[in-house]
């Protein structure tokens, strides 16, 4: 089972104060060790040649999606803002699980992690903090003392620019990774995205069959990111890379 913290009473520095003493409380298959930041830049200016396993510090991702970015994976250290298809946020949580880190869910809501298990997510180095929480930056700030990723849905705030700046600095330190969605975070390093292509398993006739995959595209803004189609006719921007995972 996956580790869960349960929302709690109190002001806003008493569920601060309790949230770290129960992350350090929690039995060390679930409590992460501090990561250690990448000792080169987060980013490169060359995306590695497909196939390549991730380069030191950077967190594994699916293959796609891994052939857009540079180092090909999350690198530590950043924060990346998720679009388009939650399929997106199971996917990078069932793979950095499946890889041997740690993974806090701060307030996300309707996560399938049923969906996540079945990519070989290990529940037992994924923790939930439930929510709707009133202040899930702050939470999401302790957690990346914990976590190698923390996956926070802002339930539709816009982060001040200055208070963004501060908790990337924090996760540079931590050499943690911070994934944000449901919400307007700037200055974000990486943007990613996801859209639902089509679907596999499905009958020759409407209403028929049995869906057994999804079609995803996947996107990826970012200094370094690589666009595979870059110089054919109508592309997206040159920092905008476009791949397709089953």
């Amino acid at each position: 089972m996956s580790a869960r913290v349960q929302t709690m009473a109190g002001g806003r520095e008493e569920k601060l104060a309790e949230l770290r003493k129960r992350l350090a409380a929690l039995p060390e298959k679930h409590r992460p060790g501090k990561s250690q930041a990448s000792q080169g830049p987060p980013l490169q200016e060359e995306s590695a040649q497909p196939g390549a396993v991730p380069e030191a510090g950077v967190l594994p991702v699916h293959e796609e999606l891994a052939a857009l970015l540079p180092g090909r994976g999350l690198p530590r250290g950043s924060v990346a803002t998720l679009e388009g298809a939650g399929s997106l946020a199971v996917s990078l949580v069932a793979t950095v699980s499946r890889a041997g880190s740690r993974v806090a869910l701060c307030g996300v809501s309707g996560f399938g992690m049923a969906a996540a298990l079945e990519q070989g997510a290990d529940p037992e180095r994924i923790a939930l903090i439930e929510g709707p929480l009133a202040d899930p930056v702050a939470v999401a700030s302790v957690l990346l003392d914990g976590a190698d990723v923390v996956l926070c849905e802002l339930g539709g705030i816009a982060v001040p620019p200055s208070r963004g700046r501060a908790i990337a600095a924090r996760a540079r330190s931590r050499g943690s990774v911070l994934l944000v969605t449901g919400g307007t975070w700037e200055g974000a390093s990486l943007h990613l995205g996801a859209r639902v292509q089509g679907y596999t398993g499905l009958g020759s006739r409407p209403g028929r069959g049995r869906i057994r995959g999804i079609d995803l595209v996947f996107s990826a803004r970012g200094r370094g990111c690589r666009n595979p189609y870059r110089g054919a006719a109508g592309t997206a921007p040159s920092d905008t890379g476009l791949a397709v995972a089953r």
